[in-house]
């Protein structure tokens, strides 16, 4: 069944609230074997609603739209929903049940506006809605099928999780499961990524391919549609092999876990501690090593070098490599690695320094170019990469990429 998300709210269109709902949702209907078709996001304008609710009927088996649901007079998407399929409000006897209650189980008297929330389309459904008062709302007009869900994100998720969910089952059946597999790919820009996998990308049926850019890698999703999870495993499960061997050491880890988590595992599982020495991330990778609780059994410390002094009195980095290399060199990563490692006296030492930007590049050695070290008991070793994007998102790609060059170096894994 193709299903289109609607978002409502004026709040959405100006940036002041970001939108969390629509992506919760569009993982959990297509977990449930829904076709996502579309999403749109419309302010609180009446005349707008009810033309996006006629045009998602003209498109989509199933309408699912959240917010607009309270008490007040801008709560305008039950009024706007029955104006475009054609049907009357009517007072719902089981939303008005459902009001009452919330507020009888508060010990609070029911505010004359909240009868505002048991007027329903003609033909509803109302939707208990466990963590608020508005009830959520389902109708069928014209074979399209419309949910109606709360715009607070644990509201709106809480009548998904115990009435859609059993809603959907009860009309649809099962839809099947749809299924991806996700690996992280280093190294490759995405026009190469898509060079290597041409043939294969022309030809996608099921399972299809998708590459997403995120911060120091890219995301290859393979996913597939079937009955079961066990038929939509079977469809995925050659393709590991195949990306391997079309992508070799550039197709990574396999994105089930985060970065932080493998790293972390793989520590403890090693009996191993680290030790940071960061420039250009300016304590970007420390920060991310911390964020995991129980991060003290396995971080040491680490060393701030944002200047050429520092590097030098503290990490013991030679001058002579700092006026000979310079401070954005291999040279330099290997000996900030190798010196916070000796210095704190850990396992393994992991440096960055690189030219975040957006001034500081050269002809030779552009915005974006970084080195990372990494120390530890098989050698010193460090890796040139070269990363696209503004100051921020070239240092999260630097921790990113440091933390998994990290974990090969423990693992001696991808």
């Amino acid at each position: 069944m193709i299903v289109e998300l609607i978002s409502t709210g004026s709040e959405l269109l100006l940036g002041d609230t970001i939108n969390t709902n629509v992506a919760w949702l569009a993982r959990e209907m297509n977990k449930l074997g829904y076709t996502v078709a579309f999403q749109s996001t419309i302010g609180d304008n009446p005349a707008r609603m009810e033309e996006c609710f006629r045009l998602a009927a003209s498109r989509a088996d199933l309408v699912v739209c959240t917010g607009g649901l309270g008490p007040t007079q801008g709560d305008i998407t039950r009024p706007s929903l029955a104006k475009a399929i054609g049907l009357e409000l009517e007072l719902n006897h089981d939303a008005e049940r459902m009001v009452k209650a919330f507020f009888e189980n508060k010990g609070r008297e029911m505010p004359d506006p909240s009868r505002r929330e048991m007027m329903l389309p003609v033909g509803s459904e109302a939707l208990n809605n466990s963590c608020g008062v508005a009830p959520g709302v389902a109708v069928q007009a014209d074979g399209t099928t419309y949910i109606l869900l709360p715009g607070p994100p644990a509201e709106m998720k809480a009548v998904f999780d115990e009435s859609v969910r059993p809603y959907l089952t009860k009309y649809f059946g099962g839809q099947g499961v749809v299924k991806s597999h996700r690996y992280a790919v280093y190294g490759l820009r995405e026009l190469e990524l898509e060079a290597s996998l041409m043939d294969l990308v022309k030809t996608q049926q099921n399972p299809t391919i998708a590459f997403l850019i995120k911060n120091g890698y890219i995301e290859l999703r393979i996913t597939a549609k079937a009955m079961t999870l066990e038929e939509a495993e079977t469809l995925l499960a050659p393709w590991d092999a195949i990306l391997r061997e079309r992508l070799g050491d550039s197709l990574g880890r396999r994105l089930e876990k985060s970065m932080l988590e493998l790293v972390t595992d793989a520590l403890l599982e090693a009996g191993a501690t680290v030790a940071t020495a960061e420039s250009c991330t300016g304590g970007l990778v420390g920060k991310r090593l911390t964020d995991m609780p129980g991060s003290s059994a396995y971080v040491q410390g680490g060393v701030i070098s944002y200047s050429n002094e520092v590097k030098h009195k503290v990490l013991g980095v030679p001058q002579d490599e700092l006026d000979t290399y310079g401070a954005v060199s291999e040279q330099v990563a290997k000996s900030m690695a190798a010196g916070t490692r000796k210095l704190l006296g850990t396992t393994y030492g992991v440096s960055t320094t690189g030219i975040a930007g957006p001034g500081g590049g050269t002809a030779t050695k552009p915005v974006g170019l970084v080195y990372i070290g990494v120390s530890g008991p098989e050698g010193t070793v460090a890796y040139r990469n070269d990363f696209i994007g503004d100051r921020e998102s070239i240092r999260q790609s630097t921790a990113e990429r440091a933390l998994y060059l990290l974990y090969q170096a423990i693992t001696g894994k991808k």
